[in-house]
């Protein structure tokens, strides 16, 4: 459990901070991260600190530092955070120049393993009949956050209407975000809202999917052991593994050098031919190549962005992962407003205005943004791919069946199977982690590609009957 609680008696108020669904913290993954505090002074901030670092790099730290509304009564902070492997936790509310509250968590007990959310009043039996090392959580159904970032650690959200029904919203999250939600029935009227995630498109519904079943807790079990999801991270990975930028080129050495040898000649024929004039006509050369080598080179822009955005499509919705590669050229200190965090392993900060960082001239940082949920353009109609979207999907390809062409907004295509050929470069590499039958798409590609993803679109129908 990864919550922490501190009493200040002398300002006679308290804060309780929590990470993670339950208390618990999924590495590498975007988890919820709620502060309640009751009579702080006014205008406080909290301020927590992941030192990602180890003992060979030093401390490598994430600061997150957020307002406080303060006051008489409570006041909440809720965010969602990525937490990657962290040697430390620290966090403190400041208020009126002082620390009011604080506390720390170690990184000795931290684990990747996806969460088992379970809302039951008989959870320990679905966690018996899951395996030992599945991390198997039981909570409330009002301790469900409503943020779809929120679920990108859990593998399957369990209700079997023994407890207060949780939000229509929250499970949708939930599986919009990549979990599997099992509804155990037969459930109670208090439930009924529920199904309506089951009316169409077989329950998929953006990465996951939500399923009725009616057996024990075993069968539940079996359910999710067995539930085939995409692994997210490792297509983020993949996708960002092509550059998303171009750098400016640059001089050739070869012609500096060249360059730099002729004018050491000239200077030296002048110096030694005119004296001093032929000083003077040496550093007006020297000005006159400067200027002219900076007409030359010079970038068209300080910094160069390029962006490409990875959708899972599932039903009516598609989980989307924004992608932006920041290629600086003299050295700056990047302030966007994104919810977002670098791949790479360093050190930055988020407020309230967005994230900030710095970096070093001709260098690069990609930056992944938190998982988010738009309407799908792609679905299934008929046996056939329908594009119900605003722009043209183009290089429409079906793994195992090949290129299918582009399609237009309103027009449907049936898969066929063509002849194979090159993919194209913003989504070659991803095909290699895909199954048969997954259908790719790309749009807007003028300003940053979008790839759309979507691995049960084709649902019971065969390749080979296609």
């Amino acid at each position: 459990m990864f919550a922490a609680v501190l009493s200040v008696a002398s300002a006679q108020s308290q804060v309780q901070m929590e990470l993670g669904i339950g208390g618990n913290v999924v590495v590498g993954a975007w988890n919820p991260l709620r502060v309640v505090a009751r009579d702080l002074p006014v205008g406080s901030r909290l301020e927590v600190t992941f030192d990602h670092g180890s003992l060979r790099e030093g401390q490598v730290p994430f600061v997150l530092s957020l307002p406080v509304s303060g006051g008489p009564g409570l006041s909440v902070v809720e965010r969602t955070v990525y937490v990657a492997p962290f040697h430390s936790v620290s966090w403190a509310v400041v208020g009126q120049g002082a620390i009011v509250a604080s506390g720390s968590i170690p990184g000795r007990d931290q684990d990747e393993t996806p969460l088992d959310v379970v809302l039951s009043r008989r959870s320990g039996v679905f966690a018996a009949a899951l395996p030992n090392d599945a991390r198997v959580v039981d909570v409330g159904a009002a301790q469900l956050p409503l943020d779809v970032a929120a679920y990108d650690g859990v593998r399957s959200v369990i209700v079997d209407g023994s407890t207060v029904a949780p939000r229509l919203a929250a499970l949708a999250a939930a599986a919009s975000a990549g979990a599997l939600v099992v509804l155990n029935g037969p459930l109670p009227q208090s439930h009924a809202e529920l199904e309506l995630l089951l009316d169409s498109h077989d329950g998929r519904l953006g990465a996951g999917s939500v399923v009725s079943h009616v057996g024990s807790p075993a069968d539940v079990a079996q359910l999710v052991i067995t539930a085939g999801t995409l692994s997210r991270r490792a297509l983020v990975e993949t996708a960002a593994a092509t550059p998303l930028v171009t750098p400016p080129s640059q001089l050739r050495q070869q012609l500096v050098i060249v360059v730099a040898i002729v004018f050491s000649v000239v200077a030296v024929l002048l110096s030694r031919v005119f004296g001093g004039p032929g000083l003077v006509s040496t550093a007006l050369l020297a000005v006159l190549l400067s200027v002219a080598a900076w007409q030359v080179a010079r970038p068209p822009s300080p910094q160069v962005v390029g962006t490409r955005t990875v959708a899972l499509v599932g039903g009516e919705l598609a989980l989307t992962t924004r992608l932006e590669e920041h290629y600086t050229l003299p050295a700056t200190q990047l302030n966007l407003a994104a919810h977002a965090r670098p791949l790479d392993v360093r050190p930055y900060r988020v407020d309230e205005s967005g994230l900030h960082l710095s970096l070093g001239g001709w260098r690069s940082v990609v930056l992944a943004g938190a998982p988010d949920v738009v309407d799908a353009p792609l679905v299934l109609q008929e046996g056939s791919l329908h594009n119900r979207g605003d722009a043209t999907l183009n290089e429409v390809l079906v793994v195992g069946l090949g290129p299918q062409g582009d399609l237009t907004p309103g027009a449907s295509i049936r898969p066929r199977s063509l002849e194979d050929g090159p993919a194209p470069e913003a989504y070659a590499r991803l095909i290699a982690d895909l199954a048969p039958g997954t259908v790719i798409a790309l749009s807007g590609c003028e300003a940053g590609c979008t790839v759309w993803l979507a691995p049960g679109i084709l649902g019971d129908l065969a390749l080979g009957d296609l």
